[in-house]
């Protein structure tokens, strides 16, 4: 296969393209737009107008070369602006076409973008009144003591659609005229094509989200924080990365009601986003989208999630570090059980605020009103609090970093360390629960001014990313762009002492004047720091001690490297005095490490996660949490469909998350089909007890769902559990004492429906002995190449070691790892559908041991 095409297209889209003949393909260019004068200048309006001069300018540029091929091909493609990239469905022959243009960065598949469900409603629907989270939030203060509703102030929903005409929103509509008509045009994005001429709701949760930001029916029902600010939407609901990308993209300019003639003045200020991925807290997926909205003045508002109480489980694009992400508290004040929680992946602390996120009345399609309950229902009291904010000082409009400073500066800080977090944040409350009156009154009165200038080395080479903090009567941040540039566009008049730092140079300080009405300059010129050769090892630290092929990076990003992956080694020059290194297994199931290089040789051990998904550990003496379909576990089928495994807990109804098991049928045909557990000593565990997530639903009489277990190797089974009834979001214990003593015993979870879909039964975190011990497995790990026989990387090959069954598939670089248990000589086969290779590998006991393989057709 084609170089390029290995070098630039995702495996799996190349796996799907190899078995399907074509698929959909997304392509992505090298570069970004320059939104250096979005960020430039003094309007929202301006910043708007800017930021969709520059997206849309580098989008024709990137893709003009790639689409006259495809127009002269005559390929069909769509083209997008808001995140350069396009979309394409074809084969190989295609791929070779799309790679070959040196402004294509990479081909990827269709991405699966998967909404976050609100928990279930703890109330039915009712009248409204001014719901208890606005009056927790002191939102009443704000609109009888200052006067202040959000009039002026336009905020927008990316959610399932709106009832338009609802009564506690269909004054707040930008697209109400007043006089009985309405103008959908610019107001109103039908991303999905579901509603027809007029606005509609695809669910309730829209509906019920915008209430919650400006819902009040002049008659008493005050549903919302800012009832005197006017919503627009789109119905983007977790369909498609395509949607979300066109919701996304007409936000900053609206279009009519047939997509065309983009408006950006018409954007919005605020933008509420009750959804996310669950499967992990930076997923790149929405990146260029959010950096448009920065450039164009829009505030990014993100649901964190409702995969709690466990830490680390930040929704993306919640996880981003510049967007203002939300957690839920319930009422009194402490955290709803199902929050997401901090930190993210790197370090940071998330979610950013907590807000009213429980049994929160507001409006329902059908002109009536119910609870719901999520940091769906928590990010737009957020939404609404700043829309408060910006009518009491329009100075707010398009400064993302004031907006934050006065929102996070006056939260009620909550504590909760279950997570972590620093002095002034936790990952529970983030810097604590919002209060609308504090946040609206949190800008200081005073004559301002602005503060501008460039930070540089000592040569005069421009300095990015420096970090400027002035000191005064109100504190202010700022960063420098490429060229080295800042702005702070509100700063009080007066002394300001100021601090710049950036990484690898002495920090400088200094002074600057601030005049009522004036720009006040400050450059700095940084010095490097002298510099130190910092070497180490990073190894397994829960049992195998093997060297680990990881990432270790300074805590900002600023400086990375990769360890040698046959013996963990690294080495990175960093600035003398000690800095805090993170280090990320490529291996899944480790533990992401944090720690400080204050030595010249470090050895930095990583421990497995609780989930004992590592390559070599597993529960003893059983249990799986079916991140993947699980090496050792078979599945009988005899019907249309057999046992699946979801990788990413996409649709998890258990009470586990992450991956997990499921059968459901298609709809056709009988569904009968068993997921069997490798053999296990049951005699030693500490309890003889299964126990396991699930979610059952049922068809009476005809579906049914029942475990047995095996004590002589499958030869006969009694049932050890069966489900009569539905069994919705449970854990299930069994007490297995009948067969204590086996030791050599086999769980079979056995699934029948007859022909209906819409039905299923999920399991999750099945786990046998009552404890979850995670106890590494003898064995090794295996990692190389495959190639094919001109040397080139063969992405999307099968490497499994024969006896076990474990396996692992290449990169796009032809690397692959997996984990081999045992010791000594075994076999292991390598297979693509371009040709297979076999060998025989020593496989040593805790160690690491390279293997190349070159196929053969």
């Amino acid at each position: 296969m084609d170089a390029l095409i290995e070098q630039k297209v995702d495996p799996a889209l190349l796996a799907e393209i190899e078995a399907e003949g074509e698929a959909e393909s997304w392509v992505q260019f090298e570069g970004s737009p320059d939104y250096s004068a979005a960020y430039r200048a003094e309007t929202k309006e301006e910043k708007g107008a800017a930021a969709y001069a520059a997206a849309t300018a580098f989008a024709e540029t990137s893709q003009a070369a790639l689409t006259e091929a495809l127009d002269e091909a005559g390929v069909e493609y769509e083209t997008y602006w808001a995140s350069s990239s396009v979309k394409v469905t074809g084969g190989t022959e295609l791929l070779e076409t799309v790679t070959a243009f040196d402004e294509v960065a990479r081909v990827v598949d269709a991405p699966e973008v998967v909404d976050v469900e609100p928990v279930p409603a703890e109330s039915g629907f009712a009248a409204a009144s001014a719901g208890w989270g606005a009056t927790d939030i002191n939102a009443p203060a704000v609109w009888d003591q200052l006067g202040v509703t959000g009039e002026g102030v336009v905020v927008a929903s990316i959610d399932s659609g709106v009832q338009y005409d609802h009564p506690a929103l269909v004054n707040q509509y930008r697209g109400n005229n007043g006089d009985g008509t309405f103008t959908h045009d610019y107001n109103f994005y039908d991303v999905e094509g579901s509603c027809g001429a007029a606005p509609c709701d695809l669910s309730n949760h829209g509906t019920h989200t915008v209430g919650t930001m400006v819902g009040d029916d002049g008659a008493g029902n005050q549903i919302g924080v800012a009832p005197g600010a006017e919503w627009i939407a789109a119905n983007y609901y977790g369909s498609s990365m395509e949607s979300v990308l066109k919701a996304g993209q007409w936000m900053v300019a609206p279009t009519d009601s047939q997509g065309h003639n983009p408006d950006p003045s018409k954007a919005p200020d605020i933008i509420n986003n009750s959804w996310g991925r669950e499967a992990s807290d930076h997923d790149p997926y929405y990146e260029d989208i959010v950096e448009l909205w920065h450039a164009a003045g829009i505030i990014p508002v993100f649901a964190a999630g409702n995969s709690g109480p466990t830490c680390l489980t930040t929704n993306s694009p919640g996880g981003y570090a510049d967007v203002i992400a939300v957690g839920a508290y319930e009422v009194g004040g402490g955290i709803a059980e199902f929050s997401s929680r901090g930190p993210t992946s790197d370090g940071r602390v998330k979610p950013d605020v907590s807000a009213p996120g429980s049994g929160i009345l507001s409006s329902v399609p059908g002109s009536g009103y119910g609870s719901q309950s999520g940091t769906s229902m928590a990010a737009p009291h957020v939404a609404g609090t700043i829309a408060l904010m910006m009518e009491a000082e329009p100075a707010l409009r398009g400064d993302y970093g004031l907006v934050y400073e006065m929102l996070t500066g006056s939260a009620r800080y909550t504590a909760d360390d279950q997570c972590g977090g620093t002095a002034d944040a936790n990952n529970v409350h983030g810097y604590g629960r919002i209060d609308a009156f504090a946040a609206v009154q949190a800008l200081p009165d005073g004559d301002s001014g602005t503060i501008t200038g460039t930070v540089t080395a000592a040569d005069g080479t421009p300095l990015a990313d420096a970090e400027l903090v002035f000191d005064g009567a109100f504190d202010r941040r700022a960063t420098t762009g490429a060229d080295g540039k800042y702005d702070v566009s509100f700063a009080l008049t007066g002394q300001h002492a100021v601090t710049v730092t950036k990484f690898g140079y002495a920090p400088q300080t200094g002074t600057v004047t601030v005049s009522a009405g004036q720009t006040a300059v400050f450059n700095a010129s940084l010095t490097p720091l002298a510099t130190t050769v910092v070497t180490g090892t990073v190894v397994d630290g829960s049992g195998h001690g093997w060297p680990l092929a990881a990432t270790v990076s300074s805590a900002g990003g600023e400086v990375s490297t990769m360890t040698d992956p046959f013996t963990g080694r690294f080495e990175l020059t960093l600035p003398t005095g000690g800095v805090e290194l993170v280090v990320e297994s490529e291996y899944s199931g480790y533990q992401t490490v944090r720690v400080d290089a204050n030595a010249a040789d470090l050895r930095v051990e990583v421990p497995v996660e609780t989930g004992c998904t590592a390559p070599g550990y597993a529960f003893d003496p059983l249990g799986t949490g079916f991140t993947t379909a699980p090496v050792g576990w078979t599945v009988v089928n005899r019907g249309p469909q057999p046992w699946l495994f979801a990788s990413d807990g996409a649709g998890n109804r258990t009470p586990g998350s992450g991956g997990f098991a499921y059968a459901q049928p298609p709809g056709g045909g009988v569904m009968d089909t068993d997921l069997i557990s490798p053999v296990f000593d049951l005699s030693s565990a500490p309890q003889p007890v299964l126990s396991f997530a699930t979610d059952f639903s049922m068809y009476a009489p005809y579906s049914r769902a029942d475990i047995a277990i095996s004590t002589d190797g499958g030869q006969t089974w009694q049932e050890v559990w069966a489900a009569d009834q539905p069994v919705s979001d449970t854990t299930v214990t069994v007490d297995l004492t009948a067969w204590a003593a086996a030791e050599a015993a086999q769980l079979k979870f056995h699934y029948y429906h007859a022909y209906r879909s819409g039905y299923w039964w999920q399991i999750d975190d099945v786990l046998v002995g009552g404890t979850a011990e995670c106890a590494p497995v003898a064995g090794g790990l295996v990692r190389g190449t495959v190639t094919d026989q001109s040397g080139a990387p063969v992405a999307g090959a099968v490497v499994t070691h024969t006896a076990s069954g474990h396996r692992g598939v290449t990169d796009a670089q032809g690397r692959f790892w997996t984990f081999a248990p045992g010791s000594g000589t075994a076999q292991f086969e390598a297979v693509s559908p371009s040709g297979t290779d076999a060998a025989d590998v020593s496989v040593v006991l805790n160690g690491v041991t390279g293997a190349d393989f070159v196929l053969a057709p």
